[in-house]
């Protein structure tokens, strides 16, 4: 889909709209659909759906019919951010739900996404972070109580603004990457020694893009900004304490950042008010009470426990739900057993079962069978307060 990613593009971003605070949000909107549009080699293909793809990775805003107001305004909004590799598309549930319970939600996208996989070549975190101040700048005219809902790089982003603007009402984090798991880290290590002797390597994995709301390739450099992004966040919180309210969601077997350092961060927060929903697949219980378990073990949907990206999902969404159009979707079938499989878990598990030496296929889920009982607790939390 992306064949010779960068041989097509300028060896820079692009100038994303996010340096202007007084921008309007239909503006910022218009603009970076525009940039998708001007970039994604994929709708060059003939069997492509461009309206499609553009409106999957582009910004949005889902206003409700029936807000909840403030005078003349909304009294509660959420700035809706996207994770590493992701796009807007990832928070569209949660942003469908909010909006079917008054609540205004707006949605951005962190620059070098959406766009080619060859655009992280060149990115920053600070353009993130950028990306995140203009989705709050846009929101707080219009909006008496923010919330920030992040997901895996979006939830880090979400504590780095609330730690900078104590303006911010909440924010819910959703696979929260606190920390990237060993072997990941690793590889980020490597790769920065391995510059010192000898040409940059640009690429982690370099894999045909398959699906057109997630990268496949995955650059060093993209990973690097993450790895130094969650070191900022560290250094900060060791600075000074964090007091947003939290509504923190993580699945204890999440195979891609490490669920124990998300138990540990929120466990050092003294806010009563803050609260952690803990997926997990086994009974175990915690002595903060604040942290709320909920098994994980689905027989009848041969679910096993959750993955990291699932997270965001509901059960009906168009692309990773039971009948999404994804290919890697997970349908109902008696003979694979979902759950968090890393990339090396899932090729082991592939190669074995072509060898026959397995009963059942394990692949990744990809969607929340607690979605519902999820939003309704996020929902909560932005209400109830």
């Amino acid at each position: 889909m992306f064949s010779h990613l960068s041989a097509s593009l300028n060896e820079t971003l692009p100038d994303y709209p996010i340096t202007d605070s007084n921008l309007p949000f239909a503006d910022y909107i218009a603009r970076t659909r525009k940039i998708i549009e001007e970039r994604r080699l994929d709708l060059l293909d003939e069997n492509s759906h461009p309206q499609k793809i553009i409106s999957a990775n582009s910004p949005y805003e889902l206003i409700p019919s029936n807000p909840i107001l403030s005078g003349k305004r909304y009294k509660y909004g959420a700035l809706l951010i996207h994770g590493l590799l992701d796009s807007p598309f990832s928070l569209r549930d949660i942003g469908n739900h909010l909006q079917n319970h008054g609540i205004l939600s707006r949605s951005i996208l962190l620059p070098g996404h959406g766009t080619n996989p060859a655009d992280l070549l060149h990115v920053s975190y600070h353009d993130w972070i950028q990306a995140v101040r203009y989705g709050v700048e846009s929101l707080r005219k219009e909006v008496e109580h923010i919330y920030l809902i992040g997901y895996s790089t979006g939830a880090t982003l979400s504590i780095y603004q609330a730690q900078h603007d104590n303006q911010i009402a909440g924010i819910i984090l959703l696979s929260p990457a606190i920390r990237i798991k060993a072997p990941i880290d690793f590889v980020v290590a490597w790769n920065r020694f391995s510059t010192w002797f000898m040409h940059n390597k640009p690429w982690l994995y370099l894999g045909k893009e398959v699906d057109y709301v997630k990268y496949q390739s995955i650059t060093f450099n993209a990973v690097n900004q993450v790895s130094q992004l969650t070191k900022t966040i560290r250094d900060i919180l060791q600075q000074r304490s964090f007091l947003t309210p939290m509504y923190m969601v993580i699945s204890r077997e999440d195979e891609t950042v490490s669920s124990h350092r998300a138990i540990d961060f929120f466990s050092s927060l003294r806010n009563s008010e803050s609260k952690m929903l803990l997926y997990t697949s086994y009974d175990h219980l915690y002595p903060d009470q604040r942290i709320m378990t909920r098994l994980t073990n689905y027989p009848d949907l041969n679910i096993k426990h959750l993955s990291h990206i699932c997270i965001p999902f509901s059960p009906t969404n168009p692309h990773y739900g039971q009948e999404g159009d994804s290919y890697n979707a997970s349908r109902i079938n008696k003979k694979i057993v979902y759950g968090a499989y890393n990339r090396i878990e899932r090729r082991t598990y592939e190669i074995m079962n072509q060898l026959k030496l397995l009963k059942y296929q394990y692949k990744e889920l990809t969607y929340n069978p607690d979605f519902d009982a999820m939003a309704t607790d996020i929902e909560q939390f932005i209400l109830g307060r």
